[in-house]
């Protein structure tokens, strides 16, 4: 959070490039826009927050495993030598 120090650079430096003629107008539409952008991301929060904590949809259990699913294939025939006559 920006100290008293910032914000009083902050708006010297808008009253200098604004002029004290138009700085409240300036002042009242960067306050819209920051409220607008809040709300905005609060939207989008509650949004996403709502859709991960939702439980899927109709979604089939997942199979169930057999014995016969868990083994491992067979292994190939081992290769016998053949002996030279």
């Amino acid at each position: 959070m920006p100290d008293l120090f910032e914000i009083a650079l902050i708006l010297a430096i808008a009253l200098i490039v604004v002029g004290p003629e138009r700085l409240p107008e300036v002042m009242r539409t960067v306050g819209k826009i920051l409220r607008e952008l809040r709300l905005a991301s609060n939207t989008v929060l509650h949004e996403l927050t709502d859709v991960l904590d939702e439980p899927p949809a109709n979604t089939p259990p997942p199979p169930k495993s057999s014995p016969e699913a868990v083994k491992p294939p067979p292994a190939p025939p081992a290769i016998q030598p053949t002996e030279n006559k």
